[in-house]
């Protein structure tokens, strides 16, 4: 009668032992690699962005034209 509770609790052991997803650690440490990858892909493609297409001088806004600082009268 011990000797089946020994196997039937040994059995159990192995059996969830078994079961136990061994490679979770080794690929969440993969995928979290990747998506430093991709984001650091990602800053230095909007760093770039902005340098190569830059906005022609008629999207600019319309300044007005700067009048002369008035001389004062002689006198």
């Amino acid at each position: 009668m011990l000797t089946k509770f020994i196997t039937t609790g040994l059995l159990m052991a192995l059996l969830a032992s078994g079961c136990t997803d061994r490679k979770a650690e080794a690929r969440r440490a993969k995928e979290e690699a990747e998506a430093k990858a991709r984001a650091e892909a990602a800053r230095k493609e909007m760093e770039a962005v902005p340098k190569a297409f830059k906005s022609p001088p008629f999207f600019k806004l319309n300044e007005p034209e700067k009048k002369p600082a008035p001389t004062p009268a002689p006198k």
